[in-house]
């Protein structure tokens, strides 16, 4: 029996712990988070990064192809009407204009000859010391010289017209943008050494994934936000979304127009283009850490305003949504006050206490 004595204590104190409590002990009032409820439609926030150009960028190429010479511009650089920007060799195109111009002076001197002779063969007719058929001869002679002579005109204009072609010249003024040829490359006639962006309109350029591409629509206003302008936001409209996905990044390109951007936003810089999307219609919604099911049946806690009691109503839920969030087809109206957190050691009546954070 003196084996049990020391353990009588433990005993008593294990039976007291297990015992109901006091009436008299006040209630638990247990504070929770809750949310007054709402009836709102769902809006889809996305954001693209893109970057800012000009509406209207046009690549540059020499008429003519052979070998680069000079380069006098630099990417970023503004360049005025008319000012070079490339050079090509020039020393067959140029050769060729010589033979050319050689060519024209033979002419010439044809048509003068033949002029002279059908001159005095006119003279000679009127004396009828010519025949008439010499006469047309000398004529016809005449206006094959001149038309040989014309011929060769033309074809000297269009080989000096060549030869003006190994200058690329700006024809509207602009900022370089890129440059794909060097000097000592050869290049092709028509092959695009460089691209000018034109001043005026600005746009930003963003891509989008194959799956949100019916979440945008040719006129929808955007927000843009400038990577180099922190706290001011642009308003942008989708100008241009592209029929046909890049066959190596499978994204769809969009542009966005900028609508009164100012001096502060500048080519080349790193923009995000925020668009909004409905989703779903007005409903009320919770957190799914406000749901509890009961008996097989979800249910909320719903909070009396006036004395601050728990009361739990069962709901019908509808569509589930990417921000853990949940609609109520039916069960709740706006206005009323449910438990979001916490739910699970609540109890009918019981008294609660809301958070200071509470809306």
């Amino acid at each position: 029996m003196s084996l049990f004595v020391p353990l009588l204590p433990v005993a008593l104190l294990l039976l007291a712990a297990c015992s109901p409590a006091s009436p008299d002990a006040p209630p638990v009032i247990r504070p929770v988070k809750t949310v007054l409820t709402t009836s709102r439609p769902l809006d889809l926030t996305a954001q693209y990064a893109g970057e800012v150009r000009a509406r209207y960028e046009m690549p540059l190429a020499f008429r003519v192809g052979g070998k680069i010479t000079g380069r006098s511009i630099e990417v970023g650089q503004s360049v005025n009407v008319g000012e070079m920007l490339m050079q090509l060799d020039p020393g067959d195109l140029a050769l060729n204009e010589q033979a050319l111009r050689a060519q024209l002076t033979a002419a010439r001197a044809d048509r003068d000859q033949a002029r002279a002779e059908w001159q005095r063969a006119k003279a000679l007719l009127t004396r009828k010391l010519i025949s008439l058929s010499d006469f047309d001869a000398r004529r016809s002679a005449h206006d094959a010289a001149q038309a040989r002579f014309d011929q060769a005109q033309s074809q000297l204009s269009g080989g000096a017209r060549q030869t003006g072609y190994t200058q690329l010249q700006a024809d509207q003024a602009g900022v370089v943008t890129s440059v794909q040829a060097e000097v000592g490359q050869i290049v092709a006639a028509g092959q695009p050494v460089l691209h000018l962006a034109l001043p005026g309109e600005k746009e930003i350029a963003i891509s989008i994934p194959e799956n949100r591409r019916d979440e945008l629509s040719m006129g929808q206003d955007v927000s843009i936000t400038i990577w180099a302008i922190p706290g001011k936001v642009y308003q942008g409209r989708i100008r241009e979304i592209s029929p046909l996905a890049d066959p190596l990044t499978r994204t769809y390109g969009v542009k966005v127009t900028l609508i009164d951007p100012d001096d502060a936003v500048q080519l080349g810089m790193t923009a995000a283009v925020q668009s909004r999307h409905r989703v779903a219609a007005a409903a009320v919604r919770l957190p799914l850490t406000a749901i509890i099911e009961r008996d097989g049946q979800p249910a909320v806690w719903v909070v009396d305003a006036q004395t601050l009691k728990v009361a739990l109503q069962p709901i019908t839920l509808g569509s589930f949504q990417d921000d853990n969030q949940v609609a109520v087809a039916s069960g709740l109206a706006p206005g009323q006050r449910v438990v979001t957190a916490g739910v699970h050691k609540l109890y009918p009546n019981q008294q609660i206490r809301l958070l200071d954070n509470a809306p």
